[in-house]
């Protein structure tokens, strides 16, 4: 169970329970949504954009205005991202689990849990920004012109499943911004635990527990 966590969640046991629970939930609502819309609704998008034209090439050219990066191909990426760092936090903290938890170790610890919060924030927040560049608002647009070489004139594009499309965005959007949130609350939840250690003369970091190894029941 602690390493299905710790692999959802890309965090250690010396975060906050109530965090941990929330990036594995939303990364899961992520993982299962990406899944399923590969089959049904992202099947093809350059097929599933519809011309009124019958230039070759016209609706290829038309489908790269519309889209430069397909947004199944930019969530593909993100989720890359997220699960990469993932397995590095939870193999460093196997790696770290055979030490003999001694202070030097321990005072790192709160670092290390700073750091990856931060890399969440960088990876989520460049996602959203670069997708708000790409799609202002989210959207697509569902129908537009298009009078790009080799169409022989002004035609007009459809993209079919566009709600569908939309309402799967939306969802990456919406889950990606509260992982921003929970990852900058972690933060500063972080940074004011250790603060007040440093106050009280006690650098020895200890945040919630000590952890687990990730195979341990």
């Amino acid at each position: 169970m602690e390493m299905i966590m710790a692999v959802l969640s890309g965090t250690g046991a010396d975060v906050s329970p109530h965090t941990r629970i929330c990036l594995a939930s939303f990364f899961a609502i992520r993982l299962f949504t990406f899944v399923i819309s590969a089959e049904t609704i992202w099947e093809d998008d350059l097929q599933d954009l519809s011309c009124n034209s019958t230039q070759v090439g016209c609706r290829h050219q038309c489908y790269t205005k519309l889209s430069p990066l397909s947004p199944f191909i930019l969530f593909t990426l993100q989720i890359i991202f997220i699960v990469t760092l993932s397995l590095v936090r939870t193999l460093y903290n196997i790696d770290r689990l055979r030490d003999n938890f001694n202070q030097a170790a321990n005072n790192q610890r709160w670092k290390i849990s700073f750091l990856n919060m931060l890399a969440k924030i960088l990876i989520e927040g460049s996602f959203l920004y670069l997708c708000n560049t790409l799609y202002p608002g989210g959207q697509r647009q569902h129908t537009f012109k298009c009078d790009l070489t080799p169409c022989e004139q002004i035609v007009v594009c459809t993209m079919l499943k566009s709600k569908q499309k939309d309402a799967f965005m939306i969802l990456m959007y919406t889950c990606s911004f509260a992982c921003v949130l929970i990852s900058v609350i972690e933060m500063y939840s972080l940074w004011k635990k250790f603060s007040k250690k440093v106050q009280l003369g006690d650098l020895t970091y200890n945040h919630y527990q000590t952890p687990k190894l990730p195979f341990t029941p």
